[in-house]
């Protein structure tokens, strides 16, 4: 029996009213299921969840009536529970769930909506929420049509909703439907119409919710997770980044990527005018002594060691004016809408040197740079032999990677890095970062999601 079988079969038993509203539940290749459900009963369903492994990780807070559940399973495709309480797509109700629950049929120990109901929610869910009629359903809805139907209940229900009209035209229309998206789209833009004139409420509800998707992103908690790489070039950081936010995403998690490495990539015109004037960090001699063409180097004395230490001070106040915008301006309003923020190295960087060079001088403010900077939640340091990643990446000499990754092991304990090995395959890398890390982000999304605000 397969996990959603035995999940709703555990439903049945506890009397919890159900409907599948799309798949059945037996097929190996469903991941994902939607169902209705009893919102009067909604928090046994949701204990009934967790015991089977399940977790909340979206609440309806944008999306009223709507909540999603996920069971992760290591190096497996994780599995989804679509719940809806209430027919809404995007803030507007379509159609009366507790009728449809009323109506609900048992067909080989499950429960599905009735034939009329089946039509009804199968149908505006492909034209209000998707705006189209989407090939995997249109034998589904073509069947349906070919059946018989209440059609005094058919017309009943959908008028309560100002959807008759609607309902015919996708009816007498629906082979078309399928050729023609302008169609569609047309008749989704007038079903929306027609339920706002029916039900203004619906356009209340929308309004409100557009007003709290944009300030959200301006006020309140971090509701998302900061996730941070670091390591030389060559370490794996992008490949780990892009294989991390695809396998995020087929759980429903959403995740972006955004550099917040302080060399290069500025968003502010800031790296210009360290260039117009020469400002760096680095002195020039360290250059040829870190590249072992020189067997030792002169430190600055006087007049020139003052003049290089105004150069850092200024050089850095850029960088930290530079690195604050970018949080506040890429990272800060994702992680406020609960998005995981996958970052391509970060302020802490500036620890390990100067553009993956090694650089022991300026701690005091480096290190003050850093502690002022937001945590983050999670900061893994990918850790390979400068051997491994000089084949990968040759531009740094096997004595400036090992002084490199020397630099990031000297702050791993202040600043709590956690290690993760890319000298083996992405995919035993990934399954690392699943088995070690994976489950203090889903208890934090799930904290969030556990809150109504």
């Amino acid at each position: 029996m397969t996990i959603f079988a035995e999940l709703l079969r555990n439903f049945g038993a506890r009397g919890i009213p159900y409907v599948l509203l799309r798949d059945k539940p037996g097929a190996p290749e469903i991941h994902e299921l939607d169902l209705l459900v009893d919102e009067t009963q909604l928090q046994e369903f949701l204990s009934i969840c967790r015991q089977h492994g399940f977790r909340l990780i979206r609440n309806g807070r944008l999306n009223p009536g709507k909540l999603l559940l996920l069971r992760w399973q290591a190096a497996e495709a994780p599995l989804l529970l679509d719940v809806h309480h209430r027919l809404i797509v995007r803030g507007v109700e379509y159609l009366d769930a507790q009728r449809v629950l009323s109506r609900r049929q048992a067909e080989d120990g499950y429960f599905f909506p009735a034939r009329e109901d089946h039509l009804l929610t199968l149908l505006f869910h492909n034209l209000l929420g998707k705006g189209e009629i989407q090939a995997k359903h249109r034998p589904q809805l073509a069947g349906l049509l070919a059946q018989p139907l209440d059609e005094n209940y058919l017309a009943q229900h959908a008028a309560d909703f100002g959807l008759q009209e609607i309902l015919s035209n996708a009816r007498k229309q629906f082979g078309e439907l399928q050729r023609d998206a302008d169609l569609a789209r047309r008749l989704s833009r007038l079903g929306y119409r027609r339920l706002y004139q029916r039900r203004p409420i619906n356009r209340l509800r929308r309004w409100l919710l557009s007003i709290k998707t944009e300030t959200q992103k301006y006020f309140g908690p971090r509701r998302g997770v900061l996730i941070v790489l670091l390591g030389p070039d060559g370490c794996g950081k992008s490949t780990l980044l892009r294989v991390l936010r695809q396998r995020l995403r087929s759980a429903a998690l959403t995740a972006d990527t955004v550099y917040l490495g302080p060399w290069g990539q500025s968003v502010l015109p800031i790296q210009k005018i360290l260039s117009l004037f020469h400002l760096t960090p680095y002195r020039a001699e360290d250059k040829a002594f870190y590249s072992d063409q020189t067997a030792r180097r002169e430190v600055p004395k006087g007049f020139n060691l003052w003049r290089q230490n105004l150069k850092a001070w200024l050089y850095y106040a850029a960088v930290a004016i530079e690195l604050w915008y970018r949080y506040v301006k890429l990272v800060l309003p994702k992680l406020r809408q609960g998005r995981i923020v996958l970052a391509d190295r970060y302020i802490y960087d500036l620890l390990a040197g100067y553009k993956s060079r090694p650089m022991d001088y300026h701690w005091r403010i480096r290190h003050w740079l850093c502690r002022r900077y937001p945590r983050p939640d999670l900061t893994l340091l990918l850790e390979s032999p400068a051997e491994v990643i000089h084949r990968r990446k040759p531009q740094l000499s096997l004595s400036q990677l090992n002084a490199v990754r020397q630099a990031y092991a000297g702050f791993r304990d202040a600043y709590d890095l956690k290690i993760l090995d890319t000298s083996v395959s992405v995919e035993k890398t990934l399954l690392d970062f699943e088995q070690n890390y994976l489950e203090a982000i889903l208890a934090r999304i799930e904290k969030h999601a556990e809150r109504k605000s």
